[in-house]
């Protein structure tokens, strides 16, 4: 049931709700979910009571778009009542909070609720902004810190997030009058400020970043920039399938290669190696980035690093979290390579940009600290205990895992038809998806996947072209475990009457183009040593050719022995191949547009409309047909065992 405001209440929020997004937006505050807002309003509950309510950012809701729904609207009365409590549990907690929900169906509060409820002001701001973090990391005192603001902030010890850091929080400020500060800063944690109105609140925490920034820049230049070596992206070609398998032992990861000037210079510092064990820029991020990052010194000795700096893990891990919860996965998350910048690994390619974001942040918080005082974060110990805490892996938990989650797939001829859906049933599947075509239309596809595929524009015939866009998947990604052959040539013409040059780009589209991207695929997959999938699109024509479709049939004859081929060589590493040979698939076909369809229709002497459906199934076969076959031929619980098989999608030939 929709809230009812009182007074002012809609137009109170959508100020919230404005001001929320100016702070979301900034990537020097809130970074992928850190950070939380609220406001306190007068609102009629389902009893058509008049009650106080807080509402607060929910978990899983994006500032920088935040709207309405994005908040959670509590009991304000009964999360007051709480700070009679003297302890509560991290279960009891979420439960306690839970049961303060206006609204069930809503996302679950943020943990640190209770801290906007106690603040006794209406309205409440809540990030983690780079400058903040580069003070409170420091062994400065908080006298120190408390100068650069003019006395203006509290300064409040590290705690875990959670009931025992809100009434700590609590006991506090009923001994101080907040009218008499701008702000509260949270060692290691971040900034709060408030206000009586949005734009009070939202100044505020401008107003102490902009000085602890204006601080900051007397003593700290920058990263200073570096430069990749003249060979750096062909070595890095041939070293990152090889690193990706290293940091997929456990689960299969996408990667990224962070390579501007100010990684390449960060790697390059004497800072990279020291700061390695420094921790995060602030304790939210080590649910995915860990406490640690892997500082490698050349990429010769990779492998064996990556497996010391799991065997540390798992022994800290035995060491501090509690034997009844399971390790999760020891691999590092971020690599940094002297002179290359570093590479960052998650399991969806969104994940590991995400990643790659927190690393930027944290190598700039990390720097800084170290230009103003001596860095300190919060104890091995402690990073242990929050990267476990119930209340984070509840998040994780509500990740639904696509089946197909750290697979890299590419799909030819993905601009229309059967690779377009194949590229789009690839993504819902959870694969990073790579859409090739020769057409420009395969940019705009992948535009509504950001951060999930990537579109190229490439042309399979031609061999340098493929081999920089194989070059381009693995310096984006990481490597390879897919690729459906599907973009084809059709021009139909009788035996008499084909020309020399139609049957040549027959020849080099189908056969020469797809062998191309085979090979250059089956390169990087037997180096990555992680198996493989390819499967062709071969079509009815091989097993059931028709009239007028030599050139095209004879093509695809190629292609359906080059599937045998690569399936008995690519047996003994794990690369299966299959062919779909799919028949008269014609929505969303480039190959049937210019009249090629009216004129099969015409020579078989029906309509169009029984053209389509002329299958012992009587029904008109679709992309997503094929498409849905496609996704099955690559999972390993479905066809891992089947490797050198044609499978029709045809409706039955009649």
């Amino acid at each position: 049931m929709p809230v009812q405001f009182i007074a002012n209440g809609k137009e109170e929020l959508g100020e919230r709700i404005r001001t929320s997004r100016l702070i979301g937006s900034d990537e020097n505050l809130v970074l992928h979910g850190g950070g939380n807002t609220s406001v306190k309003l007068e609102v009629i509950d389902h009893v058509g009571r008049s009650i106080k309510a807080l509402f607060v950012k929910g978990s899983g809701s994006d500032m920088s778009r935040i709207d309405e729904s994005g908040f959670t609207a509590m009991r304000q009365d009964e999360l007051l009542l709480a700070r009679s409590i003297q302890k509560m549990g991290d279960e009891e907690m979420i439960s306690f909070l839970r049961k303060c929900m206006m609204d069930p169906t809503q996302n679950t509060p943020s943990v640190e609720t209770f801290l906007h409820a106690f603040i006794p002001f209406k309205y409440v701001d809540h990030s983690h902004a780079d400058y903040i973090l580069s003070l409170t990391n420091t062994e400065l005192s908080d006298e120190e810190i408390s100068r650069v603001f003019n006395g203006k902030v509290l300064i409040f010890p590290y705690f875990q997030s959670g009931f025992e850091l809100a009434k700590r929080f609590n006991d506090m400020i009923v001994k101080e009058d907040l009218q008499n500060y701008d702000g509260v800063i949270l060692r290691n944690h971040g900034l709060f400020t408030w206000g009586s109105t949005a734009e009070e609140s939202y100044r505020k925490h401008v107003k102490l970043i902009s000085e602890a920034e204006s601080f900051i820049n007397t003593k700290w230049k920058g990263i200073p920039e570096g430069e990749l070596p003249a060979d750096a992206e062909e070595k890095m070609f041939k070293s990152l399938p090889e690193l990706r398998r290293a940091l997929s032992r456990k689960e299969r990861k996408i990667l990224t290669w962070e390579r501007s000037p100010e990684a390449v210079g960060y790697s390059l510092s004497e800072l990279a190696s020291s700061n390695s064990t420094l921790g995060p820029a602030t304790p939210d991020m080590l649910i995915r980035t860990k406490m640690d990052y892997l500082y490698l010194e050349s990429l010769e000795n990779a492998g064996s690093e990556i497996e010391k700096f799991a065997a540390k893990y798992e022994k800290e891990f035995r060491e501090y979290v509690s034997s009844d919860l399971q390790m999760r996965d020891p691999y590092p998350c971020i690599v940094v390579i002297k002179g290359y910048g570093y590479v960052t690994a998650g399991k969806s390619k969104k994940d590991s940009l995400i990643i790659a974001d927190m690393a930027r942040h944290t190598f700039k918080v990390n720097h800084i600290a170290s230009s103003i005082s001596k860095n300190r974060f919060i104890t091995r110990k402690e990073a242990f205990e929050l990267e476990y805490w119930p209340p984070e892996a509840a998040k994780l938990s509500r990740r639904k895992e696509l089946p197909l989650t750290g697979y890299i797939g590419l799909v030819t001829g993905a601009a229309s038809g059967i690779g377009k859906a194949t590229f789009i049933r690839f993504i819902e599947e959870g694969v990073g998806a790579i859409g090739g075509d020769v057409s420009e239309g395969v940019v705009g596809l992948v535009e509504q996947f950001k951060g999930m595929g990537m579109g190229l524009v490439f042309d399979i015939s031609d061999e340098s072209s493929v081999k920089n866009a194989i070059m381009k998947i693995v310096l984006d990604f990481g490597g390879i475990d897919i690729v459906f052959n599907n973009a084809g040539y059709l021009h139909p013409a009788n035996l008499d009457e084909i020309e020399i040059e139609d049957l040549v780009k027959h020849v080099n589209i189908n056969s020469i183009g797809t062998f191309i991207v085979t090979r250059e695929a089956f390169r990087i997959m037997k180096r990555q040593g992680m198996g493989g999938c390819f499967v062709f699109n071969v079509t009815k024509n091989v097993t059931n050719p028709g009239p007028g479709m030599t050139s095209y049939g004879t093509s695809k004859a190629f292609v359906a022995q080059l599937s045998r081929y690569v399936s008995i060589e690519g047996g003994k590493y794990g690369i299966r191949s299959n062919v779909v040979n799919p028949d008269k698939i014609f929505r969303d076909s480039a190959i049937w547009q210019g009249g090629v369809l009216e004129s099969r229709a015409k020579s078989k002497g029906i309509s169009v409309e029984e053209y389509k459906k002329g299958n012992l199934l009587h029904v008109e076969v679709l992309p997503e047909h094929v498409a849905n076959i496609v996704v099955e031929l690559v999972k390993d619980e479905v066809f891992g065992a089947t490797t050198g098989t044609m499978i029709p999608v045809d409706g039955g030939i009649q």
